[in-house]
């Protein structure tokens, strides 16, 4: 019985799901559906519905499907169109570290494209192991949920090391049932400040993704296929739902990621610059001796702890929205209409 793999590709405007028969690289099939953004499924009803159009026009078994994987802008977007939670920072250290800790966790806000920002609150604990559990914590939960916190970060120096304190935090807000992440599940590296900073921008998206990874792996069961969803990372590898739930910014380029994959696999490019205009935002990528550059990503000229390949991400496409002000252009994008056709201009 043949085997297929599928990939699927969530646009700001369109999803795309093509099959291909990993033995010999050829495609099967290919779907084309508007991405869903009214379905309370959110963009998982497109999915869905490219993958039945797939099986269902060629013909395909669910038997036969042994691997799927997406690529998403959902990410991207979301930081492009100011999408995000505000975050709180629950801070931790203890002794002659404390003060120094305490300023370099303190990451006010993150500047976005276009003005926007993620908005960063800030609370600290100095003392003991296990404060978080003992409660001292607790009163800076509280504190941060009643300034407006949706999500948070759990920060303390040297956590790498010794992530007890950490996980403890974490474990408490959420008991309390907001998301949070610890600084160490998003990095091993030592340098405190951008080890925060990283994990404040994953916080930032992480209602959005854990709700768009939940309706996703639901709408996929639901649909009969029992081969797990793995979902395009920024570097070009894959991840499983799971790991996004807690570290969606691994996918922060995913889509671009994808494009730039074929471009190398299919297209055999060897040298020379690729651009992919999607409904939302333009992604640019230089191909040199048939390898992408790899750097670490950066947003509003801060670096973060993230290896990603060097896409450069502009918040225009053919989707953007114009804003007018007494009768005068006064901005463009990133925010897209999602129209129906895109016109690309070379």
């Amino acid at each position: 019985m043949q085997n297929i793999r599928i990939g699927i590709d969530v646009g700001g405007t369109f999803t795309h799901a093509v099959a291909i028969d990993p033995a010999t690289e050829d495609v099967i099939g290919h779907s084309v559906v508007p991405t869903a953004h009214t379905a309370k499924e959110g963009v998982a009803e497109g999915i869905v519905r490219s993958l039945r159009e797939l099986i269902n026009k060629f013909s395909l078994s669910l038997s036969q499907v042994t691997f799927i994987a997406h690529s998403t802008t959902q990410a991207t977007n979301a930081l492009l169109e100011g999408d995000v939670a505000k975050v709180g920072i629950i801070g931790m250290a203890k002794g002659i570290e404390a003060k120094r800790a305490k300023s370099e966790m303190n990451i006010e806000s993150i500047r976005l494209q276009g003005g926007k920002r993620i908005s960063a609150l800030f609370g600290f604990v100095e003392g003991k192991e296990g404060n978080g559990e003992r409660g001292l914590g607790i009163g800076e939960i509280d504190k941060l949920v009643k300034e407006g916190a949706e999500a948070f970060v759990s920060a303390e120096a040297f956590s790498v090391d010794d992530p007890t304190n950490e996980d403890i935090m974490a474990d408490a807000v959420r008991k309390k049932g907001f998301p949070c992440v610890a600084t160490h599940e998003i990095s091993g590296l030592y340098g405190l400040r951008a080890r925060t900073r990283t994990s404040v921008v994953n916080a930032s998206i992480l209602p959005k993704m854990l709700e768009a990874a939940n309706m996703t792996e639901k709408a996929v069961k639901d649909s009969g296929i029992s081969s797990p969803l793995m979902v395009m990372r920024s570097d070009g590898g894959v991840l499983s739902l799971g790991e996004v739930r807690k570290r969606p910014i691994l996918t922060m380029l995913s889509g671009p990621a994808a494009g730039v994959a074929a471009a190398l696999m299919y297209e055999k490019i060897t040298d020379g610059i690729f651009l992919e205009v999607g409904g939302t935002s333009t992604d640019i990528t230089v191909i040199k001796d048939g390898r992408a550059a790899v750097k670490s990503a950066e947003i509003g000229g801060q670096r973060l702890y993230l290896r990603t390949l060097d896409v450069r991400t502009v918040g225009l496409a053919g989707g953007s929205m114009p804003r007018l002000s007494d009768g005068k252009l006064i901005d463009v994008g990133p925010r897209s209409a999602h129209i129906a056709f895109i016109f690309v201009f070379f």
